[in-house]
């Protein structure tokens, strides 16, 4: 119990250093996760209440979208770490749409999650922007004491609100479109006071992810991000490069990869498939880190209704 406990914090606390209840980090659907999470200059469906809201415009109908993730250490007996993903988006009229976000990623024992609400608008015909509210929480269940010790985390939680700002510009380039996302734009603090003698305890970075994606086709595109952790401060630098064809009517195939731009650099590979039929929508993506391999990945699956 005590080493599965151990490994849950490493996997919160990892998630923490990029910043707590980070979903555009960790990834939210499975088509995202497909293309390596190189999303900002895509977002063309529900999930762009967290890859970028600016995207919502680009949603012609209602769609709900549901994804739950098998993470990491699955190997844990007895527990239940996961990732579950829900969101919903729908225009407003012929400039504006809305979006509702909700994600979870932890266990019995604790979790980190968040909760969005997102609107964009069209500025002009090539330009849309969007911005996210999203309520940032955490909460960690009864642990064990520690040779009669109690942990001070046992049975706590905290949360703050973050902003969330995205830009979408089609480019005079046909097929060519940039997008921007400056995430936890006013560096919300979710464990203000939590931790004693150490205020920016829980203090999150401002993040920048900047991308362009084309469409070679009606049936293929490619799409390349480069994403900045903290923005203010010394945080990494990091690339992603994804692409999406048709195989046949209906059935897409998708590949993307990560790398970190450090001495020390790390970084991981996607693959995954996409069906639509009629107004469902399935995709499925598995993502493993080169740097941790003994995890056997994670399978990312979704499920979208449009209607």
């Amino acid at each position: 119990m005590k080493i599965a406990i151990s490994i849950i914090c490493a996997v919160l606390l990892a998630t923490a250093s990029e910043g707590v209840v980070n979903i555009q980090n960790v990834g939210s659907g499975a088509r995202a996760q497909g293309l390596g999470n190189s999303f900002v200059a895509i977002a063309d469906n529900a999930d762009a209440v967290f890859a970028n809201p600016a995207g919502l415009g680009q949603v012609s109908q209602r769609q709900v979208s549901y994804t739950n993730v098998s993470l990491l250490y699955a190997g844990i007996e007895g527990d239940d770490l996961g990732q579950h993903v829900v969101s919903y988006a729908q225009p407003l009229g012929e400039k504006m749409g809305l979006g509702l976000g909700y994600e979870r990623i932890g266990s019995s024992l604790m979790s980190e999650n968040g909760a969005f609400v997102s609107l964009s608008y069209q500025v002009e015909r090539r330009l849309q922007v969007g911005l996210s509210a999203k309520y940032l929480f955490w909460s960690v269940g009864a642990i064990p004491d520690d040779d009669g010790r109690p942990d001070p985390l046992s049975n706590q939680s905290a949360g703050n609100v973050g902003v969330d700002l995205g830009l979408l510009w089609q480019s005079p380039v046909q097929g060519a479109q940039v997008g921007v996302l400056l995430k936890n734009l006013n560096q919300p603090n979710v464990a203000y006071g939590e931790v004693a003698g150490d205020e920016d305890a829980g203090a999150l970075p401002m993040d920048v992810h900047v991308g362009v994606g084309y469409r070679l086709s009606s049936q293929s595109l490619v799409s390349i991000q480069y994403v900045r952790r903290d923005l203010t401060g010394e945080g990494e630098n990091g690339l992603v490069v994804g692409g999406e064809t048709q195989l046949v009517e209906g059935l897409l195939l998708r590949a993307g990869g990560r790398r970190l731009l450090s001495e020390d650099a790390g970084g991981g590979l996607n693959a995954g498939l996409g069906y639509q039929w009629n107004q469902l929508v399935f995709d499925y993506a598995y993502d493993i880190g080169l740097d941790l391999t003994e995890t056997n990945g994670a399978h990312r699956f979704s499920f979208a209704y449009e209607f």
